[in-house]
């Protein structure tokens, strides 16, 4: 029984040694990213699409090197849609991808700065939810935060976890502040204590 043991041991260490992130598909984007901007490429590798996809995928293959960067291609809804049809049009029909209407339909954003309406800081920075439309996502309502809000504010870049979405943390990107405090009150609340005593441990 007892030869069994270190047999038996080395099985599973064996099983589990190559768990860690996915392994990315081959990418020469990969080359120049890895050094200036490296936990970019970090995210990307723990994520399931690095198995599969690679940054050409979502940011298009126009932009080739430093001098080009304004050719790259910053990923819309209608993006994620060519993979993930039935989640776009899950958040495409909810109350997220409504947030322009709700901003435009208040009666007193008209007399706000619009820094502080279209900003990125400001309404406008989580009130451009669901836009599809490039042309939107290039005009005056995204001036300010061309990334828009879209699948990447939950799923966050790069690594599009659908774990980390699922977290308390993740709403807290909007769901805060003096006129909306929802993450104050759920983190003030027994429920959000009991939740965040219970990470830490």
């Amino acid at each position: 029984m007892r030869k069994l043991i270190p047999f038996s041991l080395a099985a599973v260490l064996l099983l589990f040694w190559n768990i860690g992130p996915a392994a990315a598909k081959p990418s020469k984007c990969e080359e120049c990213h890895i050094k200036i901007s490296p936990l970019q490429v970090q995210d990307f590798n723990r994520g399931q699409m690095a198995e599969t996809l690679d940054c050409t995928s979502c940011h298009g293959s126009a932009h080739q090197s430093d001098q080009d960067v304004d050719k790259v291609q910053l990923p819309t809804i209608a993006t994620c849609q060519a993979c993930h049809e039935e989640q776009a049009e899950q958040y495409l029909s909810g109350k997220h991808a409504l947030g322009l209407i709700a901003l435009e339909a208040m009666p007193y954003t008209h007399m706000q700065p619009a820094a502080f309406v279209e900003g990125q800081k400001g309404c406008g920075g989580c009130h451009t939810l669901g836009l599809k439309d490039q042309s939107v996502r290039e005009s005056d309502k995204r001036k300010y935060y061309p990334y828009g809000m879209d699948c990447q504010n939950c799923h966050t870049r790069h690594a599009f976890s659908k774990r980390e979405a699922a977290e308390p943390e993740a709403c807290k990107t909007c769901h805060m502040g003096f006129d909306h405090a929802q993450w104050e009150m759920y983190s003030g609340a027994k429920h959000g204590v009991t939740y965040l005593v219970s990470i830490r441990k």
